[in-house]
């Protein structure tokens, strides 16, 4: 039994009990995720917080949504384009996305782990639109 005293409002998360996400979808590249923190309609949060992992050149694909989000570097290293402008990701490194920015993710030949987040109620809100597509797509 977790020991972490809990109420109502507030959870601990054990990653390893969580299944990976991703993977099955071209549009969304190699990335594979586990959602940490997720609301629903019925009991949204405050915030969307996930861990995100690539393999060796692992790949998300440029794409825009409407909230911002942040990047925190975990492990491995990799570049995340923003708006045409290469930024290194790598431990100790934190990037700010803004609203509707184009991002994009490739990992470097160890891979990539990064922490993300958004401040919206739940993953399942967040309308991706990729740049190489013409239609939106949304996680499933």
């Amino acid at each position: 039994m977790d020991s972490t005293p809990q109420t109502a409002n507030s959870f601990a998360v054990d990653i390893e009990t969580l299944p990976f996400e991703g993977g099955t979808d071209p549009a969304f590249g190699s990335v594979l995720w586990r959602t940490l923190i997720n609301g629903s309609a019925a009991q949204p949060k405050e915030f969307v917080v996930g861990l995100a992992e690539f393999g060796p050149q692992g790949t998300l694909p440029a794409h825009r949504h409407s909230p911002a989000e942040f990047y925190v570097g975990i492990d491995g290293s990799g570049t995340v384009t923003i708006d045409g402008v290469a930024h290194d990701l790598r431990p100790g490194i934190t990037l700010y996305i803004a609203s509707m920015a184009e991002h994009g993710t490739l990992a470097g030949p160890e891979g990539l782990k990064m922490l993300y987040g958004f401040s919206e109620p739940s993953f399942e809100s967040i309308v991706y639109h990729f740049s190489a597509t013409t239609k939106p797509n949304t996680p499933a």
